[in-house]
């Protein structure tokens, strides 16, 4: 949920801006701008609560993370014990509250805002999963995208929220049961398109190989298909799909409303109408998937934050 440009990185969510230089990070509510909060690694990438109210700074390439959180200032959340030890964070909200999730040593924890641990689920066995990053979907979901232990391939589930906090086998169950996203390939994305569906980007690379009589129109669902596409998470059909091949990797921000859908790209955000599947890219860019909302950036400052719809 950043924008990388010009050796900057940006984050925006709930009403708050952040700009990451190296170790330092400044954050913007309400016109008001923040000391510079200051971190012991170049940060890398950002993520902003939906209601602003904290701030995950990553470095390392991921194996450190820090955590601002409004009137507590910053501290370091997460590190990785050892080169195995994949992290991964993110946020949902829940009754009016953010939860924050934890994935480390095997384990995908959530945690209320003031720390207190509200669940903590099984990631290690019968199937070793590994999730990186989250999204909130519709219909009280969750997308996870990670990997499996030994897999070179990223992989999307989708889990319920009431299982989270019911059993520490719902992670389990929910790969099990491969619905209503389940996705494998080299790079994967999800988000939220609303009321009832999922938007996914896949890019397989060459690891679905298209066979010389295949048909665009007629090989099912998106075996062999690079691009975006929209299932919906009743009864998992594919609604539609576009061929497409940005820039976006695994656990980009992505976001579909009724008609656009938007993804996060290094330098901006890169806009592909559902009627057409045109891509049109909006420079200097931060998808705010919480909001539905693009906010753009002209050299240091927030310039403007508009509606999806209403961007271009």
């Amino acid at each position: 949920m950043s924008l990388s440009a010009d050796d900057h990185v940006y984050g925006y969510s709930g009403g708050v801006f952040v700009l990451a230089y190296g170790r330092e990070a400044r954050i913007v509510r309400s016109g008001q701008t923040s000391e510079p909060v200051a971190v012991e690694a170049p940060i890398q990438w950002l993520e902003v609560s939906p209601d602003g109210r904290s701030v995950l700074m990553y470095a390392d390439r991921g194996t450190r993370i820090w955590r601002w959180r409004d009137g507590l200032g910053v501290e370091q959340f997460l590190e990785a014990s050892n080169s195995r030890d994949i992290l991964g964070c993110g946020f949902f909200a829940l009754n009016g509250s953010i939860v924050t999730l934890v994935s480390k040593d095997r384990t995908l924890r959530g945690l209320a805002p003031e720390g207190r641990e509200l669940f903590a689920c099984n990631l290690r066995s019968p199937h070793s999963f590994i999730p990186r990053s989250f999204s909130q979907l519709p219909g009280n979901r969750l997308a996870l995208t990670g990997f499996f232990f030994s897999d070179p391939y990223d992989v999307a589930i989708t889990v319920s929220l009431d299982e989270l906090s019911r059993t520490s086998e719902a992670v389990q169950h929910a790969i099990a049961a491969q619905a209503p996203v389940r996705d494998r390939a080299v790079h994967i994305a999800v988000g939220p398109c609303h009321p009832a569906a999922a938007v996914v980007l896949r890019d397989p690379g060459d690891t679905e190989v298209r066979g010389e009589d295949d048909d665009d129109e007629d090989r099912g669902d998106v075996e062999n298909f690079t691009g975006v596409y929209i299932r919906d998470l009743d009864s998992g059909a594919l609604i539609e799909r576009h061929p497409y091949a940005g820039s976006a990797v695994s656990g980009s921000s992505i976001a579909a409303t009724e008609d656009w859908i938007a993804v996060q790209v290094v330098g901006g955000v890169d806009m592909i109408p559902r009627g057409t599947g045109a891509v049109r890219n909006i420079p200097n860019a931060i998808l705010d998937v919480w909001g539905l909302q693009i906010a753009t950036v002209e050299g240091e400052q927030l310039a403007s934050v508009a509606p999806i719809d209403s961007v271009v």
